[in-house]
């Protein structure tokens, strides 16, 4: 999704701004994205909620297909056709990086397009004020990003304490892609007979960690899957005559950017 984080600073970008993205195209290709445990009981009414494990770490994603290198979410015209908008999509074209010890830094991909040299452009908005402080809107998309590593380290805490019991097993997905059925690798879900036969000191910890409704809300997310099924479908019929995305389909399009969770 990113081609070119660079770090935002006031000598790099002070005389220059930026505009907000317009569409979701950026992200097209991203058949799961990340998502932190404050956004799931918005996500998991929308789409089905699964867990990658990456470096021996396990963070929940939302699935927005089962075909590598499409997002059914994402229309051809760049409108999103479900109802919640994951968080990460929201803050683009920044994102925060890792930089020195438990620092990180605020980054804009510079390869978006939505970088602009002339600060006084339509649309535009400047990264910084006089005293070369964040300004605007740059200023929101800052405070917004750090509550989301937050809540970022705070899933990776909840995951982390899930994976101790053994609670993550393989998810068994398959996917007809127009060459025969074929297994999904790689996605995770919490095994329900693992968590049912839980001693009760186990359980007991889960729940003074506030981890049950993370866990029942991705179960219920589970139910979700027949909804990427509509989506094909509603992506095949975009492509070939270009319906009103309204009549085409029943859920809400979500057109405005919001740097919040709910």
């Amino acid at each position: 999704m990113y081609k070119s984080l660079v770090p935002v600073s006031p000598e790099r970008h002070g005389g220059k701004a930026w505009r907000g993205f317009s569409g979701y195209l950026y992200a097209a290709g991203e058949a799961v994205l990340p998502l932190c445990a404050a956004e799931l009981p918005r996500a998991a009414a929308d789409m089905p909620v699964g867990f990658l494990r990456q470096n021996d770490a396990v963070s929940p994603v939302a699935i927005c297909s089962l075909v590598p290198g499409r997002n059914f979410y994402i229309a051809p015209d760049g409108r999103w056709l479900g109802g919640y908008v994951p968080a990460i999509l929201r803050a683009y074209p920044f994102a925060l990086v890792a930089g020195d010890g438990d620092q990180r830094v605020v980054c804009i991909d510079e390869e978006s397009g939505l970088l602009l040299e002339a600060p006084d452009a339509e649309g535009a908005d400047p990264f910084f004020d006089d005293q070369n402080q964040p300004a605007g809107k740059f200023a929101q998309v800052v405070d917004f990003l750090t509550h989301l590593e937050r809540d970022r380290q705070a899933t990776a805490r909840l995951c982390a304490l899930l994976d101790s019991h053994g609670l993550f097993a393989d998810w068994p997905l398959k996917v007809d892609a127009g060459q025969g059925t074929q297994d999904v690798t790689g996605i995770l879900r919490i095994d329900e007979a693992a968590l049912n036969q839980l001693a009760d000191t186990a359980f007991l910890e889960l729940r003074k960690a506030g981890a049950l409704p993370f866990i029942y809300t991705h179960l219920l997310s589970t139910q979700r899957l027949p909804v990427l099924s509509r989506l094909a479908q509603l992506q095949t019929q975009l492509q070939q005559r270009q319906p009103s995305l309204a009549d085409a389909f029943e859920m809400p399009i979500d057109d405005d950017l919001e740097f919040n969770f709910d």
